[in-house]
């Protein structure tokens, strides 16, 4: 599925010649390191948008933000709409994921919704883990291939989960010079607080992040660089209480008492999906703890719940992630603001809680 670029678009990507030179050239234990990875993530809220006008949304928030060399996107459910944001924003590479069956069969946004990978680096290859598998409630087809040609493995991963599993698992895609990019989109936390939902929701994100720490740390040690960035949909340990720090103490909520639940202090909270992945390795590092609100229907205590985790070789290499200022409840069409690393060089700044 390769198309000619517009030519349009070489001015805007000129920004990328050199970096993309150095990246592509540049292996995971070459003695010259090459600068981190530009990426957005980012929920696009486009379920329900047309390809066309999703490629334009896009297309209007990278020109507020400036250029970035990888974008993750959330819910989107169709190819049509991953093509379209591709060819108008110039990325050749791209990959998708195929978690859940189509709208035609499901009837409902809301269980279509598919996260994919935009890339100027050349993939090398794509996998995903469809915790649905091929069961009544999965999607029964195999995997898409990518844009370039590379098929899509189906990762079989040994983690224990509750049936029905937790929806969708995660898209990885490996790109040149030692990237690993992990996209997710992960249950989300509706329900009050404590309540048996949310409780049971929290158990699905930690399934959800075990599956991917498994992969993961392979990757890690095998030399590869990680980004995982989507919508994690929940806030940063030590924002809020509720969010554990400690994945070895699974603590419940009792009566009268919400937050702050055992471990030392009484501190550490019942959802460990975050902390989970802080243990891949040593050298994990969520870049976007301290950000302000990413969701904007809703001002949630504790601050952002899109994210971006960084471990490997390059992991410290990263600054702090930042997001673009907002007003109201939408930026740029959609209900969340994205998550930048290494993006931008102007309008945008750390946000502070």
């Amino acid at each position: 599925m390769l198309y000619s670029m517009p030519s349009r678009l070489l001015s805007r990507l000129l920004p990328f010649t050199l970096l993309l030179s150095t990246l592509c050239l540049l292996a995971p234990t070459s003695s010259i390191r090459a600068e981190p990875l530009p990426l957005m993530t980012w929920n696009t809220e486009g379920a329900e948008v047309a390809p066309e006008v999703l490629a334009k949304r896009i297309e209007q928030a990278l020109n507020k933000v400036g250029p970035v060399a990888v974008l993750v996107l959330q819910e989107l459910v169709s190819e049509a709409q991953l093509q379209a944001v591709a060819k108008t924003n110039g990325f050749r590479d791209w990959a998708m994921s195929d978690f859940s069956p189509p709208v035609a069969i499901t009837k409902a946004w809301h269980k279509s919704l598919e996260v994919a990978v935009l890339s100027r680096l050349p993939i090398e290859s794509v996998a995903e883990w469809d915790t649905t598998g091929r069961k009544r409630n999965g999607d029964g087809h195999p995997p898409s291939r990518s844009a370039s040609g590379v098929p899509t493995r189906e990762l079989r991963i040994k983690v224990k989960t509750s049936d029905p599993p937790p929806p969708r698992g995660f898209l990885r895609v490996d790109l040149a010079g030692g990237w690993t990019i992990y996209a997710v989109h992960w249950k989300s936390s509706r329900g009050k607080h404590c309540s048996a939902q949310d409780q049971a929701n929290a158990r699905l994100r930690e399934q959800q992040a075990a599956g991917l720490a498994a992969d993961a740390a392979t990757a890690v040690a095998s030399g590869r660089t990680i980004i995982i960035a989507g919508d994690y949909n929940i806030q940063a340990p030590g924002r809020v209480l509720r969010v554990g720090t400690n994945p070895r103490l699974d603590c419940q909520p009792t009566k009268g008492r919400c937050e702050g639940l055992c471990g030392p202090g009484g501190l550490d909270g019942y959802d460990d999906s975050i902390a989970i992945l802080l243990g891949i390795d040593d050298s994990a590092r969520l870049l976007s703890g301290n950000l302000d609100s990413t969701y904007l229907l809703r001002r949630f205590p504790g601050g952002a719940i899109d994210h971006i985790l960084v471990a490997g070789p390059e992991a410290q290499r990263f600054s702090t992630a930042i997001t673009p200022a907002a007003s109201g409840q939408r930026w740029q069409g959609s209900d969340h603001r994205p998550i930048l690393i290494k993006a931008a060089e102007h309008a945008l700044t750390p946000s502070h809680h």
